[in-house]
């Protein structure tokens, strides 16, 4: 017979007992009774090496045996003098550090009364005198790979929650991180938009004057060159309003009223106005009539709007009309703007409300801006706990929607 033949299959181990070749220590068992007799019985019974057993003939110094010994097993005699099983056995479960040592009562007593106080004083497991070694160590054994597994798991959770302190400590240091940048996001932000704001406006007037013949007389080719000037200057202060518009926009900035919804469209619509007429298009109200007013901020809310109406002038085609409409539903008041444009794909329609973020992004893109403006829509109507919604085919133009409450229901 081969050497690989002879060779007899790993036995298998039950849950708790140590991996094969590695020996564990050996099972804790204390024994408390103040028979001398019963106590060297117990010590016959349970004289293999995988036991270190320790014996206390007084209950009453019992207890602290048991903090020293920290054993895997309990072996209580029911009826003693002074401190009885029952009460040490109530008195170890009330212990924090050793209310989960398994306990066996070992009795004389086999009435059904008994037993119930033993098992409402907490006892695990019962043994009735006169006992069989056997069945002693085999009860010892079973409750011991009990505890084992308890107290590995207790380790194993104690090591989880140390974890979870650790990571949750991480991530709030990470989280500061984050408010500490965008603070500083926010006053560099802040700083720009001032320092660019200044010299803009000079700019914007020196034009202003050139153009309306203020400084002089003008040659056609220099009242065509200001005029591309002027819409240059025009462009760059509205990016710059962007800016400081993100940058200032949240929850503790709007300022909510009752307002009209006609009022919020024609004032979207005006503002809006220059970009249709540099494209050549025309925004097309359709207000439901008789509508309740809103609740919302006016600001905010005609600042969603007239870069709902931009964004759709900027992507559709030229000399094309694009709608603001407003209608009447169960919940409110809904908001749409809808153009004519190619339509958004939609891996693109979450993505497009990011900041910065530009669905076309190469240098050669047809299409100027810093892709602020759908995200300062989102970020003014989350500032009134409001989601906004988009439906598009490619090809068939898009859909930006939202509702705003009904200010009869907020007052």
């Amino acid at each position: 017979m081969s050497t690989a033949e002879s060779q007899s299959p790993p036995a298998a181990t039950a849950p708790g007992d140590p991996p094969p070749g590695l020996a564990r220590e050996p099972i804790r068992v204390l024994a408390v009774d103040d028979e001398i007799r019963n106590l060297e019985v117990l010590q016959l019974a349970l004289t293999a090496p995988e036991f270190d057993l320790r014996v206390s003939d007084d209950s009453e110094v019992a207890l602290g045996l048991a903090h020293d010994h920290q054993p895997h097993v309990i072996l209580l005699d029911v009826v003693m003098p002074g401190l009885d099983g029952l009460a040490l056995c109530r008195q170890i479960k009330a212990d924090a550090q050793l209310g989960y040592v398994p306990i066996v009562l070992i009795t004389g007593l086999r009435s059904s009364k008994d037993r119930l106080r033993g098992l409402e004083a907490g006892a695990d497991e019962f043994i009735s005198k006169p006992f069989e070694a056997v069945e002693l160590m085999a009860r010892v054994r079973a409750l011991a790979r009990t505890k084992r597994l308890y107290d590995e798991l207790r380790a194993h959770n104690q090591d989880l929650e140390e974890r979870v302190v650790a990571r949750t400590a991480e991530l709030s240091a990470a989280i500061r991180e984050l408010q500490a940048g965008d603070r500083l996001k926010s006053e560099f932000i802040a700083n720009v938009s001032h320092e660019l704001r200044t010299p803009l406006l000079h700019v914007k007037g020196t034009v202003t004057l050139l153009r309306d013949g203020a400084l002089g007389a003008l040659t056609g080719e220099q009242t065509r060159g200001l005029a591309v000037a002027g819409d240059a200057v025009d462009q760059l202060e509205r990016l710059v309003a962007d800016i400081v518009d993100f940058g200032d926009t949240h929850a503790d900035t709007v300022r909510p009223q009752a307002l009209a919804v006609n009022r919020l469209c024609g004032a979207a619509a005006r503002a809006a106005g220059s970009a249709a007429e540099r494209r050549g298009s025309t925004i097309d109200l359709q207000i439901d009539p008789g509508l309740p007013e809103v609740w919302a901020d006016e600001d905010a809310i005609v600042r969603a709007l007239r870069h709902l109406l931009d964004n759709a002038l900027k992507f559709g085609p030229p000399k094309v009309t694009v709608w603001l409409a407003a209608t009447r539903t169960l919940g409110g008041v809904r908001f749409s703007v809808r153009d004519r444009g190619p339509g958004i794909p939609p891996d693109e329609q979450v993505r497009i409300f990011e900041p910065f973020y530009q669905i076309d992004g190469s240098e050669t893109r047809a299409v100027g801006g810093m892709g602020l403006g759908l995200a300062l829509v989102r970020r003014v109507l989350d500032a009134h706990h409001v989601g906004i919604s988009v439906e598009s085919t490619p090809g068939e133009g898009a859909t930006f929607w939202f509702e705003l409450p009904l200010a009869v229901d907020q007052m």
